[in-house]
């Protein structure tokens, strides 16, 4: 999806070239449950809702602005597999989900991660984007002391753009993408 079909608002959003390789790491093409964290504008949630009609989908924010920009999203899309959650993470939710998606923690990385990797089924699949190195730093830290298997990538991504009569590529931030599972 292109990021200019989605309402914005006042909240971050995973970009559509982050989005996509995201979501392709999450492999959500038999997933039944998907929880997207930090969920911002939703973008992550509702191209996943979009894509899977049979996914269900929770996100969990803290800001009652980036919920407000969410439903907006999922009405606009006609969306009705996504459940919305105002809270800081970690909250209960007595579910496991086969995939999950951190795109914000608001400070608690350790024990998200820890909540994530617990609210996983076997096998699943956990991303992580990250525009700090330091929370990059601290959530590797985290995997490489609980020995989980983990891969790490950076994306940059650059717009083709005009320029006076010249053209550039216009850098977006360069987003850590992390990827790890919870094995059987």
């Amino acid at each position: 999806m292109k990021d200019d079909c989605f309402i914005r608002g006042e909240v971050p959003m995973t970009k559509e070239e982050v989005r996509t390789v995201s979501l392709a790491k999450l492999q959500l093409q038999k997933a039944e449950k998907f929880l997207d964290i930090g969920t911002g504008t939703g973008s992550m949630a509702i191209e996943a809702a979009y894509m899977y009609p049979n996914l269900m989908v929770t996100t969990i924010d803290s800001k009652q602005a980036a919920i407000d920009v969410l439903k907006q999203n999922q009405n606009k899309f006609q969306l009705t597999n996504i459940k919305s959650i105002l809270a800081k993470a970690p909250v209960e939710l007595n579910d496991t989900f086969d995939a999950i998606f951190i795109g914000g923690t608001g400070g608690s990385l350790s024990e998200i991660l820890a909540w994530s990797l617990r609210s996983l089924k076997p096998d699943g699949r956990l991303v992580l984007n990250f525009i700090l190195i330091e929370n990059a730093l601290e959530a590797i830290r985290w995997l490489e002391d609980e020995l989980y298997p983990f891969q790490v990538i950076q994306l940059q991504v650059g717009q083709y753009t005009k320029l006076g009569q010249g053209h550039y590529f216009k850098s977006q931030n360069p987003v850590i993408i992390i990827e790890t599972r919870k094995e059987e």
